[in-house]
């Protein structure tokens, strides 16, 4: 792949530096915009999921129908990038016993451990998760998902992770009629499937995704046109480790249910879906994050903005909108205490449509926020 030569402005001065790991980025002008958003750099690849690097700097995946050389890049806040957690790693080395192939979900815990969802959906391979040790360069744990916790329909796109209470979340979006959580006990490794089929879960029924009044639709294998995978996507735990909040992207809903609850592999699935509480209405959306106050953020797909949910209130009003906001996702905090979120225009198109120019670009943003949150949530 080649590289890329961005533009970096400081002080006036434009400075032209060749990027050779498959990732090139342009900074933006230094302006000081909040509480407006600041665009923090401009990616010329699609991102599909996004944390912070233990000492600061971004950690993004690049989306698997980009064919990118690097599936993970670690992105310096000067604009410097490299392969994370190498080059082997992430470029998939024929000889490497551990490869990345197409990350999604992205968290960092607060030992400084990168958690990566890998749903393997570019090579069709198994999906696994991968928690590697940023400060020593090293692995610290592979989870090979299968059967029974995943079906042959699984599609993963999001994590959350309490070290605490040694357990995660998976997002499984399926076909959206088998979508459902995947908890894994992180001390034996053993992932089951929760809530599969309710309604906390599986997109609403001719719930359309309309972004600029038009329908956003994929296509099958035999090349038919589909609604988006809409079954549960953003999925987020609390300060506490004690609620995981999460919802459907195709729903206008957003439920909460107590950590306890799935972690008691002894609790009955009736009596678990039971306990799932409607917490607040939402837009659709790819991506929530919490801060420190327990206030929501939402990317707001069809609203082109970054929505807000009060946790004294629960209602839902807009942030921040922008044009520029096409496919708000990735949300995460950064050492600074600010939020942090890309965008991907490419999967707000209607299928077959071409990208306009003033679209093409994926954009890495910051938003001054009411409270600051968790870094790398």
């Amino acid at each position: 792949m080649p590289g890329y030569g961005p533009s970096r402005t400081y002080n006036g001065r434009i400075l032209v530096v060749a990027l050779l790991f498959g990732l090139g980025l342009t900074r933006a002008g230094s302006r000081d915009l909040e509480p407006q958003p600041e665009v923090v750099f401009q990616l010329p690849l699609a991102p599909s999921g996004m944390t912070m690097a233990p000492g600061g700097g971004f950690l993004i995946s690049v989306s698997y129908e980009e064919k990118p050389q690097n599936r993970v890049v670690s992105l310096t806040k000067s604009g410097e990038t490299m392969p994370f957690p190498n080059t082997r790693v992430s470029q998939a080395a024929p000889d490497e016993p551990l490869t990345l192939d197409a990350v999604r979900g992205m968290a960092l815990d607060k030992n400084g451990i990168v958690w990566m969802l890998d749903c393997g959906r570019r090579s069709e391979v198994p999906p696994k998760i991968i928690a590697w040790d940023a400060e020593h360069k090293r692995l610290h744990r592979v989870l090979n998902l299968s059967s029974p916790a995943l079906l042959p329909g699984s599609n993963l796109n999001d994590i959350a992770i309490d070290v605490d209470h040694q357990f995660l979340v998976v997002a499984d979006s399926d076909s959206g009629a088998d979508a459902a959580l995947v908890i894994i006990d992180l001390a034996t490794g053993l992932g089951r499937r929760v809530l599969q089929g309710h309604p906390s879960v599986v997109p609403v029924t001719g719930l359309d995704l309309l972004i600029d009044g038009k329908k956003i639709q994929t296509r099958r294998l035999d090349g038919t046109p589909a609604d988006p995978d809409g079954g549960v996507r953003p999925v987020a735990l609390d300060r506490r480790g004690e609620w995981l909040y999460f919802g459907p992207m195709r729903s206008l809903k957003l439920y909460r249910v107590k950590a306890e609850h799935l972690r008691n592999i002894a609790l009955p699935p009736d009596k678990l879906a039971g306990l799932v509480e409607e917490y607040s209405t939402k837009p659709l959306c790819s991506s929530i994050s919490l801060d420190s106050k327990n206030n929501i953020y939402v990317s707001d797909l069809p609203g082109k903005a970054i929505g807000f949910i009060a946790a004294g209130t629960r209602q839902y009003r807009v942030l921040a909108a922008d044009p520029r906001f096409l496919w708000p996702d990735g949300l995460c905090f950064g050492t600074d205490g600010k939020l942090y979120f890309f965008t991907n225009p490419r999967c707000a198109l209607p299928r077959g449509a071409r990208l306009p120019p003033e679209a093409s670009v994926n954009y890495l943003f910051k938003l001054q926020t009411p409270a600051s949150g968790r870094v790398g949530d």
